[in-house]
């Protein structure tokens, strides 16, 4: 019998929800107004929402501690904000990440008067004491995410303490990732699709957590099939 990799899932049906009529969340893990004894975090990730705000509408969050908060639009653009800095927006086929430290407020605002926006946010803890908040930037296209897991975030002289990457797959289409570090974590996000991640499968939106792991293999079950791999590094003590 082959040993399967050490996992948890996170099913897409048990996600949370908080909603209103100018926005509405699905969380993966517990945050905000929404806990789940079996939803806490998972290494140094604790957050891992779905997004959609209404026209002109802004959301703001109380940052604990000291995070990284990684940002990716799924439709429209998204205007970002810490209390005293200036305003940033990100769009389609763009992440960032925002650095913030703990007793900051973080704004989350739909810069359109009617149009709805969608995002996908992840929030991870950082590890020394952040002073001031930070910004990192990427982009990507779809030619770049082709059958293939592309870094959305490039090198930096201050590097994160995680990456994040990106792949569309036609059904069939097969990938194999490498961690960076055996001793990392792995967290894989199903976008849209299906797909089967280390032998076990994946609808949309659900979540699978990884860990004593090497390189992770999976396989798109459908057609432009979109995953998001994120790898940890251990949180320092």
């Amino acid at each position: 019998m082959i040993a399967q990799t050490p996992g948890k899932i996170f099913l897409a049906d048990e996600r949370g929800l908080a909603e209103s009529d100018r926005f509405r969340r699905y969380s993966t893990f517990s945050f905000g107004p929404w806990a789940h004894p079996h939803k806490g975090p998972f290494g140094r990730l604790y957050g891992l929402n779905e997004e959609t705000l209404a026209g002109g509408h802004a959301l703001d969050f109380t940052v604990v501690e000291a995070s990284h908060v990684v940002v990716i639009p799924i439709t429209g653009a998204v205007a970002l904000g810490s209390f005293g800095q200036s305003e940033t927006t990100v769009s389609v086929e763009e992440t960032t990440v925002l650095t913030l430290p703990a007793g900051s407020t973080l704004r989350v605002r739909n810069p359109y008067n009617t149009e709805l926006v969608s995002l996908l946010y992840l929030w991870l803890l950082a590890d020394a004491p952040v002073a001031n908040s930070s910004e990192q930037r990427g982009s990507f296209n779809s030619e770049a995410i082709h059958n293939q897991l592309t870094r959305l975030l490039p090198a930096t002289a201050n590097p994160l303490p995680f990456t994040v990457s990106l792949g569309r797959f036609a059904g069939r289409q097969e990938a194999i990732y490498q961690l960076e570090n055996p001793a990392n974590t792995v967290f894989v996000f199903a976008l849209a699709g299906a797909f089967e991640v280390e032998s076990r499968l994946m609808h949309e939106k659900d979540g699978l957590a990884l860990w004593n792991v090497a390189e992770i293999e999976l396989e798109a079950l459908s057609n432009d099939a979109l995953i998001l791999v994120l790898e940890m590094a251990p949180r320092a003590a």
